[in-house]
């Protein structure tokens, strides 16, 4: 199977699972990422996380930033299904700045001993606003850590940590 059928199964998979869904959930860099290439240590976690994960996923511009980046290697195919994702609504991209500098800016210095980049303060503040929607993550060490003093977060983590 070709880099684009793949890409175009995936997409298929993804709108057919979300149009039984009712509700939400925050998706970081590496769940899109895993869901978009096949290559990807953790694809076949993501895709089995589908049935789980409510729609239409939000997640931060700054995220679809990485994403793009880190899909080179996946190609074109798998760039266009993400933006398919966007223009069909699927996936909800918010925008935080100027609105929410100071809130993000507190996450990233929250941490003292521990690097906090933009796109995951991002979605830590995105999880803020709102508390009840699981979060999908293939960042076990970070996510883990950044939720800990948060309660009631549902952090979905792929089981082998990294």
């Amino acid at each position: 199977m070709s880099v684009a059928e793949k890409g175009r199964a995936t997409y298929r998979l993804v709108v057919a699972t979300w149009s039984d869904m009712v509700g939400r959930a925050i998706v970081d860099t590496g769940y899109l990422v895993a869901l978009l290439n096949a290559s990807d240590a953790h694809h076949a976690w993501a895709g089995d996380l589908l049935p789980a994960l409510r729609g239409p996923w939000l997640t931060a511009e700054a995220c679809i930033s990485e994403t793009v980046f880190l899909l080179e290697q996946a190609g074109k195919p798998a760039i266009d299904s993400l933006f398919r994702w966007l223009t069909d609504g699927l996936l909800l991209s918010r925008h935080f700045l100027p609105e929410e500098l100071a809130t993000v800016r507190e996450e990233i210095f929250r941490y003292e001993a521990r690097w906090v980049d933009f796109a995951d303060a991002c979605l830590v503040t995105l999880s803020d606003q709102q508390p009840r929607l699981p979060v999908a993550s293939v960042d076990t060490r970070d996510f883990a850590v950044y939720f800990r003093r948060r309660s009631r977060r549902r952090l979905l983590l792929p089981s082998n940590r990294r």
